[in-house]
Parts: structure tokens; sequence; C-alpha cells
């Protein structure tokens, strides 16, 4: 039956896809797809860089990637392999991790290419923050990024050079945050050099959720597409008349003639201005490969990427129910390595679409630049509910309690007003907070909430916020743990939701 599909749509279930190849009301048909053993497959020698802690070309066994970790106050560098069988090395890692010292991460220092091109990728000096062995997706080990981990990301070769015009690139697991991170937005890539380059990335400084291009000819476009959270391959071509951008099932195009130049090096994971610019930067990936190819993909290839990392990740291009969040640093993961905020754990709960669009530092009246987005969304199919959760920054930016109200009161009901179930967080017993003020604002339905979530009051379990092992020692913001118990209670509340 019909539920918002739409010709070419995928759906993937058991490492197997299908197509929709025509859609009418009350009925759908959908054909077989076979795919590339691998997501790099499609682009042939046109694959320029294609690595990760997955097999992404189906004829690659060998080094995929090194990593140090410390034992002992010493460096251990140690390189993991793809196996013969396809498989990565885990034993090893598994190894090296269990002989670290407590409280260090095993970070990446090189990812090597499949492709046979040599474009090794290899960490930014001074600035190795990439985890693996931290965060895994589908059960497969990702190269993770967080906002705790600091700028860093993956210097790109000399060596790899592609037309201005005509290029591709892609990624496959997932993204924490389809918003800013950390006062600037993330920047998954830039190719080229500064002025002269291209960069991708989400957000921008309006806070929008939506993604944005930069390119020689301005330094930030808004597309139209919002990049999802839960797992599913993002991929952006660049075409002489501009983009096409896809992340599952969604597509969006920006338009425009680009020049016939091209692009030599560049960076991974984040935006390399340099200083304090380049300080604030923060990737929010979670990736299980990466292609960079020398030609924009077809139609038909980008279909393929999609379907063959689908398989290869158990992405549900198909998922229809939707979440999205809305809120401040304790939604957006403050002081967290590798992006696990609570909207990105809730997804252990169930398989729906996920957007997290929180923003450490963001006032009520920035969060409500947040709506928009989400309003676009809520014309796709499917349940959608919306969880607000802010309000305590209003006060160091010296906004007045009614104001903070009359703000959560517009974004409410704006989203009931798109659709959406709303369930809105009480504020926490953080000094500052406008608790009591946001409590009655609910009540007396000055916030129109569907939801009304008390996670701080005496007896629960966030209630005491010099609790250390739930909170960390700034009392504002969750640790680890309390982001954990956010995602069961907010889940145990909106379950439901998703049952009618």
């Amino acid at each position: 039956m019909s539920r918002g599909y739409a010709p070419g749509d995928l759906w993937q279930a058991g490492g197997r896809v299908w197509r929709a190849t025509s859609v009418t009301p009350g009925g759908a048909q959908w054909a077989a797809v076979s795919t590339s053993n691998a997501p790099a497959d499609t682009f042939g020698a046109h694959a320029v860089f294609a690595g990760g802690p997955t097999r992404m070309v189906s004829s690659y066994s060998g080094p995929a990637v090194d990593i140090e970790t410390t034992a002992g106050g010493q460096t251990v560098a140690t390189t993991l392999i793809i196996r013969p069988d396809g498989t990565l090395d885990t034993e090893t890692l598994h190894r090296v991790l269990a002989a670290r010292d407590a409280g260090t991460f095993a970070t990446v220092t090189r990812v090597y290419d499949q492709t046979g091109h040599g474009n090794h990728l290899v960490a930014t000096p001074g600035h190795h923050v990439v985890h693996i062995g931290a965060v895994q997706v589908s059960g497969q080990e990702t190269l993770s990024w967080g906002e705790n981990n600091g700028p860093g990301g993956f210097v790109l070769p000399q060596t790899l050079r592609v037309p201005a015009n005509s290029f591709f690139f892609g990624t496959t697991g997932t993204y924490a945050s389809s918003n800013s991170g950390y006062s600037a937005f993330p920047v998954p890539l830039m190719l080229g050099q500064k002025g002269q380059e291209f960069k991708v990335f989400m957000g921008s400084y309006t806070l929008d959720g939506f993604v944005h291009v930069a390119d020689m000819r301005s330094p930030d476009q808004r597309t139209d597409l919002i990049i999802s959270n839960d797992p599913a391959a993002f991929g952006i071509s660049a075409t002489p008349n501009g983009y096409r951008l896809e992340n599952g099932n969604n597509h969006a195009m920006l338009g425009g003639a680009l020049p016939a130049s091209s692009f030599s090096g560049g960076y991974i994971g984040y935006n390399a201005d340099g200083g304090s610019w380049f300080e604030q930067g923060r990737n929010t990936g979670q990736w299980t490969g990466i292609v960079i190819a020398d030609q924009d993909a077809t139609a038909e290839q980008e279909q393929d990427f999609e379907a063959a990392a689908a398989v290869a990740g158990d992405h549900m291009p198909q998922l229809r129910d939707t979440v999205v969040a809305i809120g401040d640093s304790r939604t957006e993961g403050y002081g967290l390595s590798d992006g696990t905020n609570w909207p990105y754990v809730m997804q252990r709960y169930a398989r729906y679409k996920s957007y997290n669009f929180a923003v450490s530092g963001a006032t009520t009246k920035q969060m409500l630049d947040m709506v928009p987005a989400a309003e676009a969304l809520a014309g796709h199919p499917g349940r959608k509910v919306a969880v607000v959760f802010g309000g305590f920054n209003d006060h160091l930016h010296h906004i007045g309690t009614g104001e903070t109200v009359h703000n959560l009161g517009h974004i409410t009901s704006r989203l009931k007003k798109a659709g959406y179930h709303v369930a809105f967080i009480d504020e926490a017993n953080t000094q500052g907070a406008p608790r009591k003020a946001l409590t009655n604002a609910v009540e007396d339905g000055k916030i129109t909430a569907d939801t009304e979530l008390d996670l701080f009051s005496s007896g629960e379990p966030l209630a005491d916020v010099l609790d250390q092992t739930k909170w960390l020692a700034d009392t504002t913001h969750p640790n680890q743990a309390g982001h954990d118990i956010i995602a069961r209670n907010v889940w145990e509340n909106i379950a439901d939701f998703f049952k009618k």
C-alpha cells in the first residue's frame, strides 16, 4: 500500500534491496535490485579514494587503518586489516582496547585507500581525535568523532585531484547531529585549498539544520536536504549544472553552473580554516566508510551506492516514522565523546528516522531557527514525534523568562501545527534554569505539549545535579550515564505513540 513512497525509492530487508517501480493510490510495485558487492564498486576506476573500517571495494583485502593506543603510558601503534573474507580484524582491535590505559581511546592515524591509487588519509598532526572501537553501527566498527574529541580529522593528499564540476563524495554509517556543533557547524569534507575549495556542512551559523555547500561562487549555499542520524548513506555529486545530494530515500538539488577547474587535496572531518574558526570545528560522523570519485555519479550510480551501502550496513531507507529533537548542549551531547547523545542512544530501542537539531549554547531564540527544518520533514509521510528541551541558556544571554516561555510556546505550537506529537522535557535543577516558570507554562497551556516529561523532580534519577555518576562537574550537563537515562525515559514516554 502506498505510504508516501515514490518511484525509485529503496527498501532493504534481510540483505536484499527492492526499488519502487510504480506507485499508485492504494498500491505500489517493487522490483528486486542487484547491488554492487561493495559501496565503491559502482564508481570503478573513477573511485580515487575508498576506505574505512569496512570493505568498500569488493576485491580488497589488506590494511584498513593504523591506530594508536596508550598502554602503560607508552604509545602503541597497530595496523588493523580487512581480511580476505571482507571483515575487519576485530580480534586485534579488541586485544589492544583491552590493554589500553583506563580512560583512553584508540585513535586513527591513517585510513588506507582501498582503490589502489595510494591516496591514504593521514590524521592531522596534533589533532588525532578520530576514534575506533567506541561506536558500532549495525555491529560494524566506525570512525567516530564527538564533541569532546575536539577538532580534527584527516588530510587528503595532494595526489587526490577531482574536477570542480564533476566529483562524488559519500559516507556510510551515521551522523550524530543534523545541525551545528559547538558553536560552529560540522564539516564532513573540504576539497582543495583556502580560496579554491569546496565544502559540505550542516546547519551553518543560522542553526537551520539543512545541508549547505560552499564553493568559489559563495561561502554558504543552503540546500533542501536534511541529514538523518539513523544508519544511512550520504552522497553529494558535483555536476556542471550544480549539486545533487542524497541521504537514504531523500534527495535534493542545488542548481547553478560550476567552474571547470579542479581541486587538489583538502581535509576530511572538519573545517580547517585556521585560527579560532579552526578551533571550533567538530565533525559528527560515525562512519563505516568513505568514498571519493573523480566523476559525478549518474542517477543509477547514486542509487547503486545507496543500495550497496544499505546491504553492507543494514540501512533501512524505507523508514517513515520520525523523531526530531530540538534543544541545546544537553541534547547535542556536550562533554561526550563519539556523538553518543541521548537522541542517538535512543535509537537502540527501535528503528525510525532520527534528526537531532540541538546545538550547544543555543537559546530559545536560536531553537526557533531549528523549527523550519522540522516543518520541512513534516511533509514526509509517517508518524512524527518532536522532543523539545531547552531554556537554560536564555538567562546567560539576558533573555527574560517571559520571552523564554513565549519562544518555547511558539516552537511547540508550530510543531503541533506541522503534525508532530510534541514531548516537552521540563528544565533541570541547575542553578539559573527557569524550571518553575516552564512547568507553570505547560500547566497553563502557554507551552502546548502532548507529553510532559519531568526527569528532574525529587525521586527521579536525574534530580540531583551534584551526582557526578550522572552529571558532569559543571552541574549543567549530563554525562554518558545521564544521557542513557534520558534516552530510556524519553523512549518509554513516546513509544506508545508509534504503536497506534
